[in-house]
């Protein structure tokens, strides 16, 4: 076992001590493996990077503390290809745990990670506003074998938590994380379980991708998401929007979404991709903005000559979601830098289940599910016809506020069943509440 005080640990929380994990990090490379310990104090720390057959073991009330100077971390690595994601999907060495071509990591114990949002001193290059003065990550893994991480608490990051590109056999299970960006995302990986995490985000709090930040197309596939609770001033547990590669055999259980803006569950084909194989089951929602939200699109953010992608096998089982929605609830607020936490109170967007004009999406079920809405719509709602949008950014208020139904609409599918769906509306509303366009039954 290797201690970090062994190495020149200062922990009083001011003292950069990046220099003394790195050392002992080193020194289990140097020894084939070992256990690096993290006892009690306060660690500041910028960027290291792991390597195989290592285990990161937090005492409990050890605590690791960004440095507030974003030069503590790893610059940004030069890439020689084409973006078709944003910065936070693109890159991984401005972390403050970063590994690449690894296998066999792990990091447990109930310590705590507090990254201090720090935002970044000058725009990354190339990022839209809403992204550029992200800085860095907590934990970065390319292209690495049996990732475990648990128990650890995650705090106050401005770029994604937890970020996995091209992984396999990864274990995220009991953290708890309050963050302004993405809590959990892994990225054209497989094998992956995520469960018994505690989340709160300023954006997605677990979001699967399948970008092209490895430079080519790669499934995300053979993922369980279980156990979870979150809260989220976007999207509860997503699927997209990067879609290049496509999702897999996905399996969503057991989990409660509260105080969340816009989707519960969002999947969303984009970029071409195709999604085929997802289960959603006993979910229960409070305060949801929509509680599910299905779409193939055509952003088509991906390399020339790609197509619309597809969407097939969906079902979605034992759902319920209520109000009120009209009770603040606080969430963190950060577009280009932090801007404190805020209020929010929930907009209430009918859920929607759509393919594209000129591609159904295929082999859809719903089942078991009851959703409570405000209602209060006139007549005139019930003749909205919806904009296709396909072009868009795909996102639960896409169609617009008011949709046609009080609670989920229907568009291109072909091969549609509908099982016990109550839609609840606590005022008077004229519109129906499941509506149906062009479906093939």
């Amino acid at each position: 076992m290797y201690n970090i005080k062994d190495f020149g640990a200062v922990s009083d929380g001011i003292t950069n001590d990046t220099k003394a994990l790195q050392s002992a990090i080193d020194k289990c490379r140097e020894n084939g493996g070992g256990t690096v310990f993290i006892p009690v104090g306060t660690y500041v720390i910028g960027s290291v990077v792991l390597c195989s057959n290592i285990h990161v073991v937090f005492e409990s009330g050890a605590v690791l503390l960004g440095s507030k100077n974003p030069d503590d971390f790893c610059p940004r690595e030069k890439l020689d290809f084409p973006l078709y994601q944003d910065p936070s999907h693109s890159y991984l060495k401005r972390s403050m745990f970063y590994a690449e071509n690894e296998e066999n990591i792990s990091f447990s114990g109930f310590g705590r990670i507090d990254m201090q949002h720090v935002w970044e001193n000058t725009p990354t290059p190339g990022a839209t506003e809403w992204c550029m003065l992200r800085c860095a990550k907590i934990f970065a893994f390319k292209c690495c074998k049996r990732v475990n991480v648990t128990d650890l608490t995650l705090e106050h990051c401005t770029d994604i938590a937890c970020y996995f590109l091209g992984c396999e056999d990864v274990k995220v299970r009991g953290l708890s994380v309050d963050t302004n960006i993405d809590a959990i995302s892994p990225d054209c990986c497989k094998n992956v379980i995520i469960s018994d995490c505690n989340i709160r985000s300023g954006d997605d709090a677990i979001v699967l991708k399948s970008s092209y930040a490895l430079n080519k197309k790669m499934l995300c596939e053979n993922v369980v998401i279980t156990n979870c609770v979150v809260t989220s001033r976007t999207n509860g547990i997503k699927l997209g929007t990067e879609s290049n590669g496509g999702y897999k055999n996905i399996a969503i259980s057991n989990c409660t979404v509260y105080n969340t803006f816009l989707a519960g569950v969002a999947l969303e084909i984009t970029d071409g991709g195709d999604l085929d194989g997802v289960t959603v089951d006993n979910i229960s929602m409070k305060n949801v903005g929509t509680p599910i939200y299905v779409i193939l699109s055509d952003r088509r953010r991906a390399p020339e000559g790609t197509d619309v992608g597809s969407l097939k096998n969906v079902i979605i089982n034992n759902l319920v979601a209520t109000g009120p929605y009209d009770e603040p609830w606080l969430a963190p607020r950060a577009t280009t830098k932090w801007e404190g936490e805020r209020m929010w109170v929930t907009e209430v967007v009918s859920s929607s289940v759509t393919g594209h004009k000129d591609k159904k999406i295929e082999n859809i079920t719903l089942s078991n599910i009851t959703i409570s809405v405000p209602g209060g719509e006139e007549e005139e709602a019930r003749g909205i016809i919806p904009p296709e949008n396909e072009k868009n950014y795909p996102e639960s208020n896409g169609f617009g506020k008011v949709l046609p139904s009080s609670g989920i609409f229907f568009r291109h599918i072909k091969n549609l069943k509908v099982h016990n769906v109550n839609i609840v509306t606590e005022k008077e509303d004229a519109r129906d509440g499941l509506v149906y366009m062009d479906i093939d039954e």
